[in-house]
C-alpha cells in the first residue's frame, strides 16, 4: 500500500461552498512498476484531500495508466469533487509523487451533532494467535498498531478526540464471541480514566505467512512471502453500554525481511515496508469509518460534581462545548430483555442547565430556572439540547 506525504492548501472558489485543495500523494515503486505506483499515489492524494475537506469516500474513481478517467467522484454525505487537475509528478529511485488540485464542493453539515467532537478511548489491541508472530518475532505489533491508529486519528480526524489507553494490556476475548459477553465495569473504568464517551476494543486474529512471492528457482534472491493481517473491532458507548459499531478488516503485504531478521515494529523502517504500509493504510480507513459512525450520534457526558444549582460536567471546549449551550440531565437505569440480559435505559429529567464557564475537558453549568437541581447525583448523564439558549 502507498505511503503518503500530504501537503494541503485551499483556495477560494467562485461557486458557493466550493474550494480548491492541493494534495500530494506518494507511493513506493515495487519491482519497477511505476505505473501502479503512480495510480496508488494519485488515489492517496484524492483521499487525503477529501479527508481534509471533511468528506468521506464511497468509491474511488477509475485510474488507468495514471490518468484520471472521470471528472466526478462520488462522496458519501459530505461533498463532491467537481474537477481534478494533475499539477506535477516526480520520480525517485523508490517513490513516485503526484500533486493534484481538486475542486471540492462541501455540502452543508448533515446533522447538528456533527459539530461536536466525540471522545474515543483507543485501547491496546490484543493478539488472538500469538504463534503467528513467530516469523520476525513481531510480538509487539499489537502495541505498535494501537499507537499508530491513535496517531492517525489524532492527526487527521477533526471530528474525533482520541484518548490514549494503549500502554496497558486488557482482556477482550469475550467481546469477540458470538455471545458478545460484555464487562461493563472494565468499559466504565477505561472511559473514566480517559474521560471518554466511547471505548474502542480490538484484537488481531491473523499475522500468518502466505505463499512465496518470488521464484524458488532464483535461489540467490532473498525469500519474499505474502503476509496477512486481520483485525476485529468493537466500539462501545461507555455511558449506555451500547454496542455502537463492529467491523473486521483484512489486508496483506510482501514480507521482504530476512528469515532471521527481527524488525522493530515501532520503527519507520518497518512502517515504510510493504507489509507495514499495508497495515498503515488500514489505520486511515478505520479512522474514516469511525468518523462516519460517530459524527451524527448525540453528544453525551457525565456529571462530575454538584453544588446547589451548579454542576461540573466532563465535556469541554475540545468537544465543541460553548458558553450559553443547554443540556438536559438524564438518569441511567437498566431493564431486562427477553433473553434476561440487562440493557441500559435512559430517562431524561425535567432539569435543564446552561453552560456558564468552559475549560478544555470540562464545563460548569447552572440551572436554567435558577432552582436547586433535585434528585441528581454524580455520574448522571447530560444530553446536549439541539436548540441553544442565547448567551446572557
Amino acid at each position: 500500500m502507498s505511503k503518503y506525504l500530504l501537503a494541503l492548501l485551499f483556495f477560494s472558489c467562485a461557486s458557493l461552498n466550493a474550494q480548491w485543495y492541493e494534495s500530494t500523494g506518494q507511493a513506493q515503486i515495487r519491482d519497477g512498476d511505476t505505473k501502479s505506483a503512480k495510480s496508488r499515489a494519485t488515489e492517496d492524494a484524492i483521499k487525503q484531500a477529501l479527508v481534509y475537506a471533511g468528506a468521506s469516500v464511497s468509491s474511488i474513481q477509475s485510474v488507468a495508466d495514471g490518468v484520471i478517467m472521470q471528472d466526478q467522484l462520488k462522496v458519501r454525505s459530505h461533498g463532491e469533487i467537481n474537477n481534478i487537475e494533475m499539477i506535477d509528478e516526480t520520480y525517485s529511485a523508490d517513490y513516485v509523487s503526484v500533486t493534484l488540485r481538486l475542486d471540492i464542493f462541501a455540502q452543508d453539515k448533515q446533522c447538528f451533532a456533527s459539530e461536536f467532537k466525540k471522545s474515543v478511548a483507543i485501547t491496546q489491541t490484543q493478539f488472538n494467535n500469538r504463534e503467528h508472530a513467530l516469523e520476525g518475532q513481531i510480538f509487539d505489533i499489537n502495541k505498535a498498531f494501537s499507537e499508530r491508529l491513535y496517531q492517525t486519528i489524532k492527526n487527521n480526524e477533526q471530528a474525533l478526540s482520541p484518548r490514549a489507553y494503549f500502554k496497558k494490556a486488557i482482556r477482550v476475548n469475550n467481546y469477540f464471541t458470538e455471545q458478545l459477553q460484555l464487562d461493563p465495569r472494565m468499559i466504565e473504568q477505561i472511559a473514566d480514566t480517559t474521560n471518554s464517551q466511547y471505548v474502542l476494543l480490538s484484537q488481531i486474529s491473523d499475522t500468518s505467512m502466505g505463499e512465496q512471492q518470488n521464484s524458488k528457482l532464483l535461489f540467490w534472491q532473498d525469500r519474499q512471502f505474502e503476509r496477512f493481517f486481520s483485525i476485529e473491532f468493537i466500539l462501545m458507548n461507555a455511558l449506555t453500554h451500547e454496542l455502537v459499531w463492529q467491523q473486521d478488516y483484512q489486508t496483506s503485504g510482501v514480507w521482504r525481511f530476512d528469515k532471521t531478521a527481527r524488525p522493530d515494529v515501532f520503527s519507520n523502517k518497518f512502517w515504510r515496508s510493504e507489509f507495514g504500509s499495508a497495515i498503515d493504510q488500514l489505520t486511515r480507513q478505520i479512522s474514516l469509518e469511525l468518523r462516519d459512525t460517530l459524527s451524527c450520534l448525540p453528544l453525551q457526558g457525565q456529571i462530575r460534581n454538584i453544588t446547589d444549582n451548579t454542576i461540573v460536567i466532563n465535556l469541554g471546549s475540545e468537544q465543541g462545548v460553548k458558553k450559553g449551550q443547554s443540556f438536559a440531565i438524564a438518569y441511567k437505569s437498566n431493564i431486562l430483555d427477553t433473553n434476561g440480559q440487562s440493557r441500559p435505559y435512559i430517562i431524561e429529567s425535567n432539569n435543564k442547565v446552561r453552560i456558564e464557564q468552559v475549560f478544555q475537558h470540562s464545563a460548569i453549568a447552572s440551572s436554567i430556572s435558577d432552582e436547586l437541581l433535585a434528585n441528581i447525583q454524580r455520574s448522571d448523564l447530560v444530553l446536549l439540547i439541539e436548540w441553544q439558549e442565547p448567551e446572557l
